[in-house]
């Protein structure tokens, strides 16, 4: 379960959509719900955005500054970086006075002037430019491979993909080395690198395009006979697409929820899957069983035991044995799942969180909010930011102008 609640937050912050993507800690799957970037774990490395910090322009001096505080609102770097990210274990990336770098929980920096834009994940390799073109360097600054690449971005924890321009591309592993298609006879197709080493691939067949699976040693699971193969939030199962209907298989291959389903969700819990069919919405277990029945107009994950549906114009909230726990009396706010106990609802246009009885717990008083994670709760209120606890107390005053998820338990502020 902990390795679950940063890949349920990838998804809807960024899309919405029902399928796509620190130490690692409890709420893990509320941050893969939120569509934020996850954490440390070995089956994604979609690190800020795929290196969200390299595409930023470097802001103008007036622009307000970075800095970094507690859970407590203690700050422990001050505001001075025209970027920086997350911290991923000890190190957060940075980018002061037009040069790249990166710096410690004690706000020691390096900075790298010899290279045009770095950037580390977890761990001691990172992704660097120079003159255009991309290569992997340590926290030294000394260079692991050649710069000659067109593109270089995280492939799963401490692996990169590194694209050739007009060839394709490798994988390499943190010291530089290539581990698969020294070749260059896969189409790499992943977004990220599997736990098990198990990398999608597209092949042109009769006119085509179709996905297969192959792993790090370069053996086939699946020759291409996918339209799509996506990554999902199990340890089990793959989906699949043929002739716009979606399945499950497994990761010898085998094809262990038949492909008849009209939309899937991509994070599973409590071994149920929400799927639609002749348009409702149910959900069945590993083995194609129904277990809830195909009554609601929209169904989500369950999480924290419940999974938000929708009958007719509203939400509610129902149990893993379908029995309604929170009425049918909700609006849409775009996060529908419990954390901490508590979830988002919406009443004349602003957010407050409710609890598993449907109970409101904090008045909806928010112009915006997002679901707790790790105890806090991101608000807005009169255009200013902060961070209140389960019993609405503002934990982190309600004053700044953008805060960031906490990570490894520092927090992203701008004031």
């Amino acid at each position: 379960m902990k390795n679950k609640l940063l890949l349920l937050i990838i998804i809807l912050i960024s899309s919405n959509f029902s399928f796509s993507q620190n130490e690692i800690k409890p709420d893990i799957n509320t941050m893969s719900f939120l569509g934020r970037v996850p954490q440390k774990t070995e089956s994604n490395s979609l690190s800020e955005n795929l290196l969200r910090i390299l595409y930023y322009d470097i802001q103008p001096e007036n622009y307000p500054k970075i800095g970094y505080m507690n859970k407590k609102g203690e700050i422990i770097i001050k505001p001075k970086y025209n970027m920086g990210s997350d911290f991923y274990d000890n190190y957060a990336n940075i980018i002061k006075d037009s040069i790249y770098g990166y710096v410690n929980k004690n706000g020691d920096e390096v900075l790298l002037d010899n290279y045009d834009d770095v950037f580390f994940y977890y761990g001691n390799t990172g992704i660097a430019t120079k003159n255009g073109k991309y290569g992997l360097i340590n926290r030294k600054g000394d260079s692991l491979t050649s710069f000659k690449y067109t593109m270089v971005s995280n492939f799963g924890f401490n692996h990169f993909e590194c694209q050739i321009e007009n060839k394709g591309s490798h994988i390499l592993d943190s010291d530089g080395k290539i581990l698969f298609n020294k070749d260059l006879n896969y189409d790499i197709k992943s977004h990220y690198f599997d736990k098990d080493s198990i990398i999608i691939y597209q092949e042109v067949i009769k006119g085509k395009k179709l996905k297969g699976l192959v792993n790090i040693k370069g053996k086939n699971i699946i020759i291409p006979k996918y339209e799509e193969i996506y990554f999902v939030n199990d340890d089990e199962l793959y989906a699949v697409k043929n002739d716009k209907k979606f399945g499950f298989i497994n990761k010898s291959g085998e094809e262990v929820i038949p492909a008849i389903y009209d939309e899937v969700g991509f994070n599973i819990n409590e071994n149920l899957i929400p799927v639609l069919k002749d348009g409702k919405w149910g959900f069945i277990n590993r083995k194609n069983e129904t277990k809830i029945s195909f009554e609601y107009d929209e169904a989500y994950a369950f999480l924290e035991q419940l999974a938000f549906v929708k009958k007719g114009d509203f939400y509610g909230c129902i149990d893993t044995k379908n029995r309604i726990k929170v009425k049918f009396n909700m609006e849409k706010t775009g996060y529908p799942f419990f954390t901490n106990r508590l979830a988002l609802f919406k009443a004349n246009g602003k957010y407050g969180f409710i609890n598993k009885k449907g109970n409101i717990k904090i008045p909806a008083i928010y112009e915006e909010a997002l679901p707790f994670t790790n105890g806090l709760a991101y608000v807005e209120m009169n255009g200013k930011v902060g961070y209140i606890d389960n019993k609405g107390k503002e934990i982190i005053p309600i004053k700044y102008k953008q805060l960031w998820f906490e990570s490894n338990g520092i927090i992203r502020f701008a004031e």
